[in-house]
């Protein structure tokens, strides 16, 4: 699953944000749960999510960009969590605990305290990019970066995705074990059978998620 473009102008700042001003405290907490549910889906949802910003992804564009497995940007990309900017924390939609994990604690505290826009340069250096790619060649690469991976072994890499979640909050001994499960559970699939005869062939290997 991939997304590409920009994430939020001046003009989803008025038509989100402005409503907020009119609504009571349920209401708000409604809206910011709401919020927060988009995320949690994302994180949930079982497939790798690939974000290609090319322009702007500012405030909730930001944190879709964030909430996404996987990132590339053109090198005119500019990301920017703004909640400060308009009076607002910067713990939003889980930025307080997924950014930092990204790229630091110090830096996701600027960048949240401030509301400053992170360059698509600054982005790859700290690890929030993957890479920069030419914004022409944007579009094939992240599509070839997801043909590869649906390509690959689905059910596989869902557990993947599920075990780079549950293990923020595993110690090591923890995740070790955790992992061993997981990885007995993928080599009772036709899917790591067929990879190994594959192999052992030097054929290319076919993954049918199963």
């Amino acid at each position: 699953m991939s997304h590409q473009g920009n994430f939020c102008s001046g003009g989803d700042v008025q038509d989100i944000i402005g409503p907020l001003l009119d609504k009571d405290m349920k209401g708000l907490l409604e809206f910011t749960r709401m919020t927060g549910d988009l995320v949690k889906a994302m994180l949930h949802c079982g497939k790798p999510i690939i974000a290609a910003v090319d322009g702007v992804a500012v405030g909730a564009g930001a944190i879709l960009a964030m909430a996404s497995d996987i990132r590339l940007a053109a090198p005119e990309a500019k990301t920017a969590f703004l909640f400060n900017r308009v009076g607002l924390a910067g713990c939003d939609m889980g930025a307080c605990a997924i950014l930092p994990r990204i790229i630091g604690q110090s830096r996701a505290a600027e960048l949240l305290f401030t509301g400053r826009t992170m360059s698509a340069e600054e982005g790859a250096a700290w690890g929030f990019y993957s890479r920069i790619v030419d914004a022409d060649q944007l579009p094939y690469e992240t599509q070839t970066l997801c043909r590869r991976i649906a390509d690959g072994p689905t059910f596989a890499n869902s557990l993947t995705k599920t075990m780079l979640i549950q293990e923020w909050t595993m110690t090591p001994d923890q995740a070790i074990e955790a992992e061993a499960q997981t990885q007995a559970l993928a080599m009772q699939t036709q899917d790591f059978r067929r990879a190994y005869n594959a192999f052992m062939a030097k054929d290319k290997s076919k993954f049918e998620g199963n």
